[in-house]
Parts: structure tokens; C-alpha cells; sequence
């Protein structure tokens, strides 16, 4: 039996593992989604864009995962494929950080108004994924703007006492993520060559999703105190 290569071992597992974690939350959101629904119309468009951020967040470190560990650097056909649907979704994630700054922030008919444009902008960027291979500083710039969008929704929601504690938590995960960003940025490594500093950067990426995850079920529970 051939055993399996992989090129980078710690940065492809740990890539791996964020994108398992990203994919139960997903699955677990979507299954309290069928089961329960939501009370109010924005509550349900917020859980949707958690699943859809964290669905993004599962495909695009999976395919990393895929990248790292199992695929050369080389030009080859099925690594271009790869890498645009990692970009692409980390794209969609992008998306779903703007369209949730703009639920937890903006009254619903502006909401949605923010929501279209995104999406339309979004849409814009996938197609041209379709006929570039762009490097990954690309993608980054995709997703800022909706990190940063959705830190402004989240700072709103602190001065509700009922959406404080959810909107606390997933600002620290936000500062967590832009914290790895750094991490990756300046190549900063647990271990230089064992545990270099991509692999760093998934480890904290992964304590921001739980953090994410842990907000998104809290919004849920104000929900139903708010009723």
C-alpha cells in the first residue's frame, strides 16, 4: 500500500483540522436553522450568513489543506483549479462578514440594500477567479473590508445589553484572526521548520472560529430571551 506524501505536513493538517472545525459549525448551525428556525426575520438572515461564513471558511482551509499537503508548487492544471477555489472562498467568506456587519447594524431595508451590492460585487469577483490566477494578496483584499465591516456592526451591538456578551466574543475572535494575519504576514513561527509560521497562523485561526461560533449561538439565545 502507497503511503500518502505530504509535502508540509504541519501546515496541511493544521489547515485540515480549521477546515473540519469550520465545517461542524456550519452543519451544526444549519441543523438548528431546520430545526428550530429563528424568531424574528434578521435573526434568521444572521444565522444564514454564520453558515455561509463558516461553510466559506471549511472549503477554503480543506483545499488549502489540499494545497500544502498533497500538491507540489508547480504550474500544474489541477493546482491553478485548487488555488482559484480557494480564493474564491475566502471570497464568500468576505461576503458573509459584510452581509452580518450589515444585519447586526444597519436597519433591515438598508441591511438588504448592503447586502445586494455585496453580492453583486462578490458575484464580480468570482467570475473573474474563473479566467485569472491571482496571488493571494487578492484574496486578502477581498476580505478585509468585510472583516472591518463586520468589526463596525459588532462595536453597535455593544451598547445592547442583551447582545453584549456575543458581540464581545466574536470581536475577540476578530482581533484573533487579524492577529494571525500578522503572524503570517511577519513569519512568525513556532518552530521554524516543524511548525512553521502558516501553521501558527491555522492555530490561531482556530481558537477565532470557535470564538465566531460561540457568538453566533449567543446571538441565538438573545434571541430567545428577547421574545
Amino acid at each position: 500500500m502507497k503511503r500518502i506524501q505530504l509535502y508540509e505536513p504541519a501546515v496541511a493538517l493544521t489547515d485540515l483540522a480549521v477546515g473540519l472545525e469550520a465545517g461542524v459549525f456550519a452543519l451544526a448551525l444549519a441543523r438548528a436553522d431546520l430545526r428550530d428556525g429563528a424568531r424574528s426575520r434578521g435573526a434568521l438572515v444572521r444565522r444564514r450568513w454564520f453558515v455561509v461564513f463558516f461553510a466559506a471558511t471549511s472549503v477554503a482551509a480543506i483545499v488549502g489543506a489540499a494545497l500544502h499537503g498533497l500538491l507540489p508548487r508547480d504550474d500544474t492544471p489541477a493546482r491553478r483549479r485548487l488555488w482559484r477555489v480557494s480564493l474564491g472562498s475566502i471570497g464568500v467568506a468576505g461576503l458573509s462578514a459584510w452581509c452580518l456587519g450589515a444585519v447586526l447594524a444597519l436597519p433591515r431595508s438598508a441591511a438588504t440594500r448592503v447586502q445586494r451590492v455585496m453580492i453583486a460585487v462578490h458575484a464580480a469577483y468570482l467570475l473573474a477567479l474563473t479566467r485569472t490566477n491571482p496571488p493571494f494578496a487578492v484574496a486578502i483584499a477581498a476580505y478585509m473590508p468585510g472583516a472591518l465591516a463586520l468589526g463596525a456592526g459588532l462595536i453597535r451591538r455593544l451598547r445592547d445589553p442583551l447582545t453584549r456578551g456575543a458581540a464581545t466574543i466574536a470581536l475577540a475572535g476578530l482581533a484573533m484572526t487579524f492577529g494571525a494575519a500578522a503572524v503570517q504576514v511577519r513569519k512568525i513561527a513556532i518552530h521554524p521548520r516543524l511548525f512553521d509560521h502558516n501553521a501558527t497562523y491555522h492555530t490561531i485561526q482556530a481558537i477565532a472560529i470557535a470564538c465566531f461560533y460561540g457568538a453566533a449561538r449567543r446571538f441565538d439565545r438573545r434571541e430567545d430571551r428577547a421574545v
